[in-house]
């Protein structure tokens, strides 16, 4: 009697491809309910999120960034410091603008 994993070797290739995406579409069909949604569950979290990266917060840490990229590039004499503190001071509230102005477009 051939025991469980010589069983297993013994199957075919596309018999073994075909158990296992039959196993992840039943899978995916099971888990639809959970994947139906309407989004107001992160809701709160959006918002406060926002309210973080455009409120103080979201300007203290700016300012931080600048301070500690201008530190840095006077001490090890390069400005790729500073200017990547620029741009990620700069870039993480345009891109906070980009994803809001995506998600909240109207088709």
């Amino acid at each position: 009697m051939l025991s469980m994993n010589a069983r297993a070797q013994a199957l075919p290739a596309w018999l073994k491809a075909l158990l296992l995406t039959a196993v992840c579409v039943a899978l995916l069909m099971l888990s639809k309910g959970a994947l139906a949604a309407d989004g107001t569950e992160f809701a709160d979290a959006v918002t406060k999120w926002d309210g973080w990266v455009k409120g103080n917060l979201g300007k203290l840490a700016a300012l931080i960034a600048l301070g500690v990229g201008s530190v840095v590039a006077a001490v090890k004499k390069d400005w790729t410091w500073f200017f990547g503190a620029v741009v990620l001071s700069m870039g993480i509230g345009v891109i906070l603008g980009i994803v809001n102005a995506s998600f909240t477009a109207t088709i």
